[in-house]
């Protein structure tokens, strides 16, 4: 085995980025970005015809659009990148560390730091721009109402109507007020729901950061504080078993609503103010009684209700964390609850825990029906009351007094019960999401301790690669001064903190360079402990520990840990490739024949922690890795264990070539004392050193206890199994690749066995139905619910067109009893209705989230094991996580949320069209453009959605993998690399996200702009039609016509992006069918099982 002459030191290599097409909204004009034309750039690219008959194994029609792809997308730009946004989080979280810290300096009352406050400030100084915009967009919509009741008044045929002829006049004014509203609502939609993105980018990224500085002994220290402390996430253990995938995926999302609306907090009370002063006007104290019972009794239960949801949603985060970590134990010992046939058990116990959740889920559902239904019925339910108490108390109702009012009192609806509302809602949650990340944050991290330089005597350093003076160490007790204050009550006399668990006692060594020291001992004797002291992972609470000036790290732990990646990358771990080092450090560990075996040779995927591999080349991987960092002390914990004596050997003499003789310091942890030969020993024994001599004197300090192995250093049983081991090799497959043959590029031609999958196009009809049949009752469910939308949309237009009739009536018939008892039953008709349609619609979309998790945990628990060979957990902790998230959160309200929208907008339509069939004129027009738009957007987005989708995936996988693999990645000096790789990974879930934002501004920007024009057109084509008397227009069927099309300049570009939505969110549901249809391993009993009740009869063996 040749050994290199030179010192060669691999450079630290960064994860390498493709050439992206430029950010079109960097060179975007600023009519480009005040008319949203620059995210076309990005959209007209899902137009490309795909002439492939085949494409990544889907099959495409030919002509068929080409999905757009994630190398279409530009970079992120630098305020949205991971990097820029985690220096941001540290910045804002110092500056209000350091205000606390000053304020509490000055005064006895003690605060604590308080991210909410941190990040509500930044929220004002960040987007200031945006109330102006507000501020335009208030005064607008209030000037809407006030020009369509004098719209309306200027039809009127009485001599004197001060309105006769300034009917175009009124139209200009609904209509510029109109494009006012058009221009403010999605550019305060795209700033604001970028930088709640930019939150949560901050957020992922601190949370990842902050588990690279996690203590990796801290699952100790959980038992000691569990007791003392349940809330939060304590530990890197208590960490990795879901609590924080279930922050960094479903907490984090409540940054997007509360900075949507935040701004509403305080804007619908101005605005409220405003319109109560024009409803007083108008019509006088109804109004302000009206007004008064939305406020009093309304806005309150909003409120009442936003603070329900927050404490709800605090108990279903505690209940899904719970779920989430018992399907990660579930998964990540997978082999073990195989072979004990733990399946069922492990899923009714994880069906169990959903159930909980569900009945959380459907309390919280209770309170968000009620919540919708206010916000439909609010509008029509107090425009009657303000119009009964007008007429009870002797005034005349009129098509402008009772258009304006209605006008009016939905644009106080939707700010107080929607608006409001949402925004209450949304900082509550996100008040719930922000303390969970910061108890996070706040967690304990691995504490550094500087050596004092001048501790230690020349003497007692000379050639000395590692000192080690004195130390004392505690498993739980990483805080140097708790731990100094046990050591001076033990000076003292005094007990010491039973809680506190010794690692080491008392330890003072030293470590040569150009050596080799073995440490042996009993199991539990402190020989981890001791390495990984001083590999930095356990803080020593006294003494000294002094390395040599320069000196570097390289440690192997215990237990190999292997990323998700090629056998290569996890060799190089983020260094450069130095080619013959390379192959020198491969053939040493013995890794060129399994390179040789295995399909794609080094660039083999070894599947999330390893599980492609044997425990005997993990162990041998991770020793190549330690060997290619070329440290100068080189920490090897028991590296011997898992291989067989042959190939030991073969390990022991590179240990002493590749390291010792090129003048490294190798401190090596060991069983196998057959390989110590005349090499330093050191002896432990309950965390103390009992010995530091040779072998032989070791052996006689033990007291007998090392005798037998003195005596059998061959270790025959040993032998036995190592030759078993032997065999098993020599059955390998005979059709397996050489070294010659092995390809430098993954097998199949670089297709990878381990990437994620996912479809393109359309999602399926399949899809949908899966989930209508996934509900009780199936499909008839879905056409009896699609009834009940019907009646109730067609409740609330009847109401409408019936008061609008009332006010056309005599002052006589106003007031008659028969009239005001038909407009109260239609109230309550209306009523009634919302009800019932809002509690059964959330109660069916969750029940059909339940049955598709239960099925989709019986389908993962019961798949083939290659499955988790070839799925790291953070993908499958994805699914069980974001995905059904989206499922029992989002998709329920989106759905309804489309379904209601869908049928308003039909009947306002209908209405318009049916007054003024003039209008029908540019229907064609508009309805081209409408689903040339529509097709372009649902094809862009519906991609953008499933390439975001997948994008999250590495980004849990690598906070799950980090989270274990800490007590490798940082002794290594493997911190930057793994920071920049999660940096990549995050800034392409980024790219795909912000392109999402885009594209849907540039759509609600045209969907309103169509809106805007038909109000354009339907206004003054009125107009015209009454001062040519080409026929006559009932000034209260205009005003139902007009005030539905007012209110559409918002709602249809809502309507077509939730159907979007709709779509896109149906994706997780399609994840989740997709792991619901896994094939499955054989059935645990079958029904020859069951007739055979009487075997075993007796214990007997017969060999034949």
């Amino acid at each position: 085995m040749a050994v290199l002459d030179q010192e060669i030191s691999p450079s630290v290599s960064t994860p390498q980025q493709k050439r992206r097409p430029p950010h079109p909204f960097t060179n975007a004009s600023l009519l480009s970005k005040l008319l949203f034309f620059w995210p076309y750039e990005l959209m007209k690219k899902s137009d490309r015809v795909d002439d492939s008959n085949e494409r990544c194994g889907f099959r495409v029609n030919a002509g068929d659009r080409a999905p757009i792809e994630e190398g279409d997308l530009p970079d992120v730009l630098e305020q949205d990148s991971s990097e820029r946004n985690l220096q941001w989080f540290h910045r804002i979280w110092e500056a209000e560390k350091s205000r606390v810290a000053r304020r509490n300096g000055s005064t006895s009352k003690q605060e604590r730091p308080s991210l909410q406050r941190a990040i509500a400030v930044d929220f004002m100084k960040s987007l200031w721009y945006v109330q102006p915009l507000m501020l335009c967009s208030s005064a607008a919509r209030l000037v809407q109402a006030l020009a369509l009741g004098l719209l309306l008044e200027s039809f009127e045929t009485s001599e004197h109507n001060p309105q006769a002829g300034k009917g175009y006049l009124w139209s200009g004014v609904l209509v510029v007020s109109g494009f006012v509203v058009l221009m403010e609502h999605h550019h305060v939609f795209f700033y604001t729901w970028r930088r709640g993105m930019q939150y949560r980018i901050a957020c992922v990224a601190a949370i990842y950061d902050k588990s690279l500085r996690l203590s990796s002994c801290a699952s100790v220290e959980l038992g000691a504080t569990a007791r003392r402390n349940q809330k939060g996430v304590s530990s890197s253990s208590n960490a990795s078993s879901g609590n924080v995938v279930n922050i960094a995926t479903n907490d984090v999302e409540r940054f997007l609503l509360a900075t949507l609306f935040a701004s509403y907090i305080w804007w619908a009370p101005i605005q409220s103010v405003a319109i109560l002063i024009i409803g007083f006007i108008n019509v006088g104290w109804s109004f302000v009684a009206g007004f008064g019972m939305l406020c009093v009794i309304f806005a309150p239960l909003q409120v009442w209700l936003g603070n329900r949801f927050a404490k709800m949603r605090s108990k279903i985060a505690a209940v899904t964390d719970e779920r989430v970590t018992l399907v990660s134990q579930a998964v990540s010992g997978v082999r073990v609850m195989k072979m004990s046939g733990w399946e069922d058990k492990f899923n009714a116990r994880i069906a169990s825990i959903r159930e909980r959740e569900c009945r959380q889920i459907e309390r919280v559902n209770l309170y968000r029906a009620l919540n919708e239904s206010i916000f439909f019925v609010s509008s029509v339910t107090i425009s009657t009351i303000i119009f009964l108490l007008h007429v009870a108390n002797g005034g005349l109702l009129s098509p402008r007094n009772v258009f304006s009012t209605i006008v009016l009192i939905n644009v106080a609806q939707m700010e107080i019960t929607k608006h409001l509302s949402l925004a209450v809602m949304g900082v509550s949650e996100c008040q719930v999401s922000i303390s969970r990340i910061q108890r996070y944050i706040e967690s304990p991290e691995l504490v550094k301790v500087d050596s004092d330089a001048n501790a230690l005597d020349e003497d007692e350093i000379k050639n000395a690669a590692v000192v080690a003076k004195n130390i004392t160490c505690y498993w739980n007790g990483n805080a140097r001064s708790s731990s100094q204050s046990t050591l001076q009550s033990e000076e003292e006399g005094q007990v010491p903190n039973p809680l506190l668990i010794t690692a080491l006692k008392d330890v003072t060594v030293h470590f040569n360079t150009a050596s080799l020291t073995c440490v042996i001992g009993a199991v539990g004797s402190g020989k981890s402990a001791l390495v990984q002291m001083i590999a930095g992972e356990l803080t020593y609470s006294s003494g000294v520990l002094q390395r040599a000036k320069n000196n570097t790290v390289a440690y192997a732990p215990q237990d190999p840990w292997i990323m998700d990646g090629s056998i290569k990358e996890n060799i190089l771990m983020g260094l450069d490739l130095v080619p013959e080092f390379y192959e020198r450090v491969v053939t040493a560990c013995g890794l060129n024949v399994d390179m040789a075996q295995l399909r794609g040779g080094e660039n083999t995927i070894v599947g999330d922690r390893g599980v492609q591999l044997s425990g005997g080349q993990r162990s041998r991987i991770a020793l190549a890795r330690v060997f290619y960092r070329d440290a100068d002390v080189l920490l090897l914990d028991d590296p011997l264990s898992a291989v067989d004596s042959k190939v030991g050997r073969g390990l022991v003499y590179a240990i002493s070539k590749l390291a010792v003789d090129r003048g490294k310091c190798v401190i090596l942890v060991t069983h196998q004392h057959q390989y110590i030969g005349d090499n330093r020993c050191v002896l432990m024994d309950g965390g103390r050193i009992t010995c530091v001599g040779s072998y032989q004197d070791c052996l006689h300090a033990s007291n007998g206890k090392m005798t037998f192995k003195a005596q059998h250093p061959s270790a025959p049983d040993l032998e036995k199994l190592d030759k078993s081991k032997d065999e098993v090799k020599d059955t390998a497959p005979d059709n397996v690749k050489r070294g010659d043959e092995a390809s430098d590029e993954p097998a199949q031609d670089g297709v990878d066995d381990h990437k994620e999958l996912s479809k393109v196009g359309v999602v399926g009809r399949d899809t949908f139905l899966n989930y209508l049949q996934a509900m009780p009752g199936g499909i008839m469910t879905g056409w009896l619910m699609m009834l009940l939308f019907t009646a109730t949309q067609g409740s609330v237009l009847g109401t409408v067109a019936f008061i609008g009739m009332w006010s056309e009536m005599s002052a006589a018939d106003q007031s008659s009893t028969q009239v005001i008892a038909i407009v109260v039953a239609l109230v309550v008709i209306v009523i009634i209705l919302a009800l019932a349609r809002a509690f059964s619609s959330f109660h069916l979309t969750v029940q059909a989230s339940k049955n598709l998790h239960d099925a989709m945990t019986r389908a993962v628990l019961k798949a083939r094991v290659s499955f988790f060979d070839t799925n790291p957990l953070g993908r499958i902790l994805n699914r069980f996580s974001s995905d059904v998230g989206s499922n029992d959160d989002l998709l329920p309200n989106t759905l309804f949320d489309f379904l209601v929208i869908s049928f308003l907008v039909a009947g306002a339509l209908l209405s318009a069209v049916v007054v003024l069939p003039v209008t029908l004129l540019v229907v064609p027009p508009l309805c081209w453009y409408f689903v040339l738009v529509r097709s372009t957007f649902v094809t862009t987005s519906r991609e953008l959605k499933r390439l975001e989708g997948l994008s999250r995936s590495p980004i849990f996988a690598m906070l799950s993998e980090s989270l274990t693999g800490i007590s490798t990645i940082r002794p290594n000096g493997a911190i930057d690399y793994f920071q920049k790789k999660f940096f990549a990974a995050h800034d392409a879930h980024g790219r795909s996200f912000f392109a999402f934002i885009a594209c849907s501004r540039w759509l609600g920007f045209r969907m309103d702009s169509l809106m805007f024009v038909f109000l354009a057109v339907a206004s003054f084509t009125a107009v015209l039609v009454q001062q040519n008397e080409w026929f006559s227009i009932d000034p209260g069927i205009l005003g139902l016509a007009i005030s539905m099309l007012v209110q559409l300049s918002g709602l249809f570009q809502w309507c077509i992006r939730q159907s979007a939505e709709v779509v896109n969110q149906f994706v997780a549901v399609e994840r989740v069918i997709g792991f619901r249809d896994l094939p499955s391993e054989a059935a645990l009993s079958n029904e020859r099982d069951r007739e055979v009740k009487d075997w075993p009869s007796k214990g007997e063996i017969d060999v034949s």
